[in-house]
């Protein structure tokens, strides 16, 4: 797969999973991809649950960024279903960017854990997050089987509010606000309605990104019901 990325000049790779740390051939994967194109740019997401220092530098010296996700503070394990607390996470956050490889950063906002947003932000900056990418939790995985977890526009509207109301934390921040794409057909109209915003920029799936799965077929994002062959 990385052979013909390659040799269609595809220059951004963004490895996830699963958990990709998990993978005992990670970094066979990742030294391929830096050979075949040593001048794109490859990114790793990670729960970050089995992250090291050691693993920050191997990823550092490989030119892979990375990016990990914060669920919650006191929330943290409600939200992550583990009985981890989010302790770890901010230290190894820290210590990445001690190292100067800092990670970046996304948040899904749910009924859960809405309330402590404006800390949860906070505190990513704090410990020195690359980027920060908070969006509320999508029709997708967990959510559905528990809609409650979904928090309505005004909310999502009212925590953008608040976090653009936050002192200049120096960390750049951006909001998922499409994801409900034109990819989905497994949506009601009635959420459609609710969460469809017609002043989005038009999806560029298929255009300028697309998705190789683990049976090795692609679809145009990850939300599209179908792969494509060939």
């Amino acid at each position: 797969m990385l052979d013909h990325c390659a040799a269609d000049g595809v220059d951004d790779i963004l490895f996830t999973g699963g958990e990709a740390l998990l993978r005992d051939d990670l970094f066979d994967i990742l030294r391929h991809a830096r050979r075949v194109r040593p001048t794109a740019r490859l990114a790793l997401f990670t729960n970050a649950s089995r992250l090291t220092e050691t693993l920050i530098r191997r990823f550092k010296r490989l030119r892979v960024h990375l990016a990990t996700s914060l669920q919650g503070l006191a929330t943290y394990g409600a939200m992550t279903g583990t009985r981890r607390s989010c302790g770890r996470l901010l230290a190894i956050l820290a210590r990445a960017a001690e190292l100067k490889w800092p990670l970046a950063v996304s948040m899904t906002i749910t009924k859960t854990n809405k309330d402590e947003t404006l800390d949860m932000f906070a505190a990513a900056a704090l410990v020195g997050a690359k980027a920060i990418q908070a969006g509320p939790v999508m029709a997708e995985g967990r959510a559905l089987d528990h809609p409650e977890l979904m928090i309505s526009r005004k909310e999502w509207e009212q925590v953008k509010t608040r976090i653009r109301a936050l002192p200049n934390l120096h960390v750049p921040y951006s909001f998922c606000d499409e994801f409900i794409c034109a990819c989905r057909d497994d949506l009601s109209s009635a959420l459609r309605r609710k969460w469809l915003d017609p002043k989005r920029s038009p999806c560029s799936a298929g255009k300028d990104f697309g998705v190789i799965g683990v049976d090795g077929r692609y679809r145009i994002c990850l939300h599209a019901p179908c792969a494509v062959e060939g």
